[in-house]
């Protein structure tokens, strides 16, 4: 059985963010906001990668080239596609010389620094856009966007707020607003009506029709939350990833026929769709067809330049067939693609201890994922399990019993616990932590085997 559940890729990490959506139509990447109410429409066991919604559309002002400085934001704007950072900081500050008033500028700055993983230098960067254009909404709208990133949930509210009453025709303003209230303040009723008011300034909207849904389905009405999706997929009947947040809205509604033929057929559709297969593979797990949900992972690695994620999942079936050196490629194919993927140690490092194979590997393993991830309990116990088959019981109870003060309900850590003692001849401190995991959970995975090793403790 596998050992961890299944992390997204990168173990959690943030997705690159981004602060230049409304300055040109020319790049075309998600906001820091978009995508995640797909988070809130998947029940366990779907996966949670998020949906990207389009960026927003340009802001009324200058046309490209209308000014020097402006030609500079342009200039700078084109570097960035092209993946060219020094030229786009170049172009960029020699436009706030130009203008120090083009806000522009010093977002354009800001986008740099996140994209160079320098997070005092991209606020810098949007206080000065903030001091430049003070009363812009597109600056507010991107300030707001930051806040919500960096978790200051009541901030983003009155920044975009701001924004609102400095555009009030702005949709996406609304939209930002809506999502601070559903995913950040965790206010579904605020979030409905902001979502309604875009609606109302654009009813074509697919974005704002998917907002909707979610907010209705968080409060507890699933009939107008399907109308919603649907209303949001008629409208962009083209665009995956609409169809795909009402896939999980059916999923999650435990309506699975339903989703795996929705996502059958935004794959037939998109082709390298990389969320699609990734919630049909899950969608196959649940009903217990390992080889379809293993073959659709297969497809998912072929379709995404980080198949990370794909090879870990792909992963977690194989081990639960026990075709271990299979399992193994697959994780280490995780590992490879994305080196912060905790899980894939975490489970390399159990599969090891377990069959008592490449112990030394095993350890490596099991501490790269205690670097990356020291707060997760299960790898704590991976950890002590890696260490009891080595033999080294003295690490490995110290290892476990450091998960279970971190997880006390948790059935198999006191198993394991019990093991390891009873291994170190610690009869009574392994009956009670035996006794404790039967009496947690009487049905958990091992414990015919710790009913057993109970009998052999009384025997003795």
């Amino acid at each position: 059985m596998v050992h961890a559940q299944a992390q997204t890729a990168g173990g959690g990490r943030p997705t690159q963010s981004t602060f230049l959506e409304g300055i040109t139509p020319m790049i075309h990447r998600p906001s820091i906001v978009a995508g995640l109410i797909a988070a809130l429409l998947a029940a366990e066991p779907f996966s949670t990668a998020a949906a990207p919604i389009p960026s927003p559309d340009s802001p009324r002002g200058q046309p490209p080239g209308a000014s020097p400085a402006q030609s500079k934001v342009d200039a700078g704007l084109k570097a960035l596609n092209a993946g060219e950072l020094v030229a786009a900081e170049t172009a960029f500050t020699e436009a706030a010389r130009v203008d120090p008033k083009l806000s522009a500028a010093y977002i354009g700055l800001a986008e740099v620094a996140a994209r160079q993983n320098k997070p005092a230098r991209v606020e810098h960067w949007l206080k000065q856009a903030l001091t430049a254009d003070p009363n812009g909404a597109l600056t507010q709208r991107t300030w707001g966007r930051y806040q919500f990133q960096q978790g200051r949930f009541v901030d983003a509210e009155a920044t975009f707020k701001k924004a609102v009453a400095l555009d009030p025709r702005s949709v996406d303003a609304q939209l930002n607003l809506a999502e601070n209230y559903l995913l950040g303040l965790k206010k579904a009723k605020p979030a409905e009506d902001a979502y309604r008011a875009a609606i109302a300034l654009d009813a074509g909207n697919p974005q704002a029709h998917a907002g909707l849904a979610a907010t209705l389905a968080a409060q507890g009405h699933p009939d107008a939350a399907l109308a919603e999706y649907e209303q949001a997929v008629r409208l962009a009947p083209a665009d995956p990833k609409f169809a795909h947040a009402l896939a999980r809205f059916l999923a999650s509604q435990g309506k699975f026929d339903q989703a795996m033929a929705a996502q059958q057929k935004i794959i037939a559709m998109a082709p390298d769709f990389f969320p699609a297969y990734i919630d049909l593979g899950d969608l196959y797990l649940a009903k217990g067809n390992l080889d379809q949900a293993a073959n659709t992972y297969r497809s998912a690695t072929k379709v995404t330049k980080n198949p990370a994620l794909a090879f870990f999942k792909l992963g977690t079936v194989l081990e639960g067939q026990q075709r271990w050196a299979e399992a193994e490629q697959a994780y280490l194919e995780a590992v490879q693609n994305d080196p912060m993927m905790y899980g894939a140690y975490n489970n390399l490092a159990f599969m090891a201890a377990v069959r008592k194979e490449r112990l030394d590997d095993a350890l490596v393993w099991a501490r790269k994922a205690v670097e990356l991830a020291p707060k997760v309990t299960t790898i704590q116990d991976t950890l002590g399990w890696v260490h009891r088959a080595r033999g080294e019981l003295g690490p490995a109870a110290q290892a476990i019993e450091k998960a279970v003060a971190a997880n006390p309900k948790k059935a198999g850590f006191r198993y394991h616990l019990g093991v390891v003692y009873a291994e170190q001849g610690k009869k009574k401190e392994a009956v009670a932590a035996l006794q404790k995991a039967l009496e947690l959970d009487p049905n958990f995975n091992q414990a015919a085997d710790a009913r057993q090793r109970l009998q052999q403790l009384s025997a003795k």
